[in-house]
């Protein structure tokens, strides 16, 4: 039997300014992507939104989450990666 592969659908890539946040399992899978902006949530650097991303993602029953933090300025190229734990 052939397992055929999941076609993700590609996210368009953040406006200038704008961070692009991935959540990983504890498997390493996708779950989920978005963007976050950082003028509309007053984020200066990215240690403002690690500590904004920090706060605001709902902590996990069971599992650790891994966050990606991907600055996509095109004259930088940041990144930050951190688990938060289950409660």
């Amino acid at each position: 039997m052939r397992f055929k592969p999941k076609r993700r659908r590609q996210e368009p890539a953040c406006t200038t300014g704008t961070y692009r946040v991935q959540l990983y399992s504890r498997r390493a899978l996708l779950i989920r992507e978005f963007c976050l902006d950082a003028q509309e949530n007053g984020l200066k650097n990215m240690e403002a939104a690690e500590e904004h991303l920090r706060q605001t993602l709902p902590p996990t029953d069971s599992s650790s989450l891994t966050v990606a933090l991907i600055d996509e300025s095109p004259d930088r190229h940041n990144y930050v990666q951190f688990d938060i734990e289950p409660t």
